[in-house]
């Protein structure tokens, strides 16, 4: 029988969870020298995952006369326990097993902005000096706000503190979005990736070659423009080619062969009418998305988000990977990692206690199908059903896929690659004459020679 103040706990928790959102400390703190939490002692290590048929009983341990140890994390509004959305509810859930099930451990959670004044990344800067007590022991990061904490050391390299198995379990594109510089800095929990869809009354094969989208009936639709360097479609066809972004010194490094394949191919479907460069109006997989909905194409990209939650009006879809020059499946992919911010070895393995818990296979499947994320382990996506075919699509595509780079990655040679897709869309250059611009563009030593 558990005893009386964890019991009352369990109530409060239940109750504060579903009163969300909550709220952290008052925005607006004063900035101030940067938090360099460092584990000294390895605390306990993450297990790796239980077998997904049964997810493994938390050991009930003595509960400390003093009461339970006060766990704070730190979440964004897209991944926040509540009942407001399915997979908040899930996690709504979940986090409640977990006090159950630990009457030692009290969780309680905040929802924080990603960016600017009073997001996560601005309070663990300023707080240790002017409120060290707000700080959290666990904080749900993006991948920009991870290698931000990372470099200014905001974070306990979680490396540290798992077992290795555990990263034997996670897709490798997911090993890169949690790590910077090699080093594991957060454990990945949810990804996202980008993909087509189509309909199967139109296409009687997955269309994932160049070939294929040439011989198509109807436009394939895209978010050409872009608010960065170069759009994502784009991108990923050059790097299927195997293009690269930097060579080994950093510098800008342009394939020749590969940007010609895709421009090549470019500059066919504009010719053959399924490319049009009204594209690049769009900057958005949404927008694709909605013309995908609105029936003005039958095969479009959008991202797994998009189309996750958007499934259950979807009739006749089917998702494959973009395609490129060879039809193998290849994405990127990037994602939301869970970081540790304390030092204290008591905090840091409660928190490993709760990774424990909402990485399990289970779990994290749950979490991922109720949300609309796709999960950080093959295993977990085998929670969504036998026979489920987009289960059974993504673990393929996660496979094959690497971590979207980093604009700083990306560089001069994306600008030039975006560069080299308008001149052939829109001035209609012929696809060897904007692979040549696009090489005189970057200096003579950044261009890696044709293979």
């Amino acid at each position: 029988m558990r005893r009386s103040p964890p019991a009352i706990t369990a109530i409060c928790f239940a109750i504060w969870l579903t009163a969300c959102q909550l709220i952290g400390p008052t925005e607006g703190t004063n900035q101030s020298e940067d938090v360099v939490p460092t584990a000294t002692v390895p605390a306990p290590t993450l297990e790796a995952a239980a077998d997904t048929e049964e997810i493994a009983p938390v050991d009930e341990e003595p509960v400390d006369e003093s009461g339970p140890l006060i766990l704070t994390v730190w979440t964004s509004e897209r991944h926040a326990p509540s009942s407001e959305s399915p997979g908040g509810q899930v996690l709504l859930e979940q986090l409640a097993a977990f006090d159950e099930a630990r009457p030692d451990i009290q969780v309680e959670v905040y929802v924080k902005r990603v960016s600017g004044p009073g997001s996560m990344l601005a309070y663990l800067r300023s707080a240790p000096t002017v409120a060290p007590d707000i700080l959290p022991d666990l904080v749900l990061l993006d991948r920009e706000a991870l290698v931000q904490a990372a470099s200014e050391e905001l974070v306990v390299p979680i490396e540290t503190l798992i077992d290795p198995a555990v990263v034997s379990e996670l897709y490798p594109a997911a090993v890169e979005v949690g790590s910077v510089d090699e080093t594991l800095i957060g454990l990945p929990y949810v990804l996202e990736t980008e993909h087509i869809i189509y309909r199967t009354s139109i296409y009687k094969a997955p269309p994932v070659t160049f070939e294929a989208v040439l011989e198509s009936p109807e436009p394939f639709i895209f978010p050409a423009g872009t608010i960065g360097k170069v759009n994502r479609t784009t991108l990923t066809q050059y790097l299927a080619a195997g293009g690269t972004l930097i060579d080994e010194n950093g510098d800008p490094a342009l394939d020749i062969d590969a940007l010609n394949a895709v421009l090549d191919f470019t500059a066919e479907a504009r010719e053959k009418g399924v490319i049009d460069p009204a594209l690049f109006q769009l900057t958005d997989p949404a927008e694709s998305m909605e013309m995908y909905i609105t029936r003005q194409t039958s095969l479009a990209v959008t991202t797994s988000t998009n189309y996750l939650h958007e499934i259950e009006v979807l009739r006749s879809t089917s998702a494959a990977a973009i395609p490129n020059v060879d039809g193998i499946p290849f994405a990127l992919a990037t994602g939301w990692s869970w970081c540790v911010t304390t030092d204290d070895l008591d905090h840091q393995t409660a928190a490993m206690a709760l990774l424990n818990f909402v990485l399990n296979p289970i779990n994290q499947g749950e979490y991922t199908q109720a949300s609309g994320w796709l999960p950080t382990q093959s295993r977990s996506l085998t929670v969504w059903g036998d026979g489920n075919e987009y289960a059974q699509f993504a673990d393929q595509l996660l496979e094959n896929a690497i971590m979207r780079p980093s604009a700083t990655t990306i560089g001069e040679t994306g600008m030039a690659i975006q560069q080299a897709l308008e001149d052939v869309l829109i001035d209609e250059m012929l696809p060897a004459q904007a692979t040549m611009k696009a090489v005189q563009s970057l200096t003579p030593e950044s261009v890696e020679p044709a293979s």
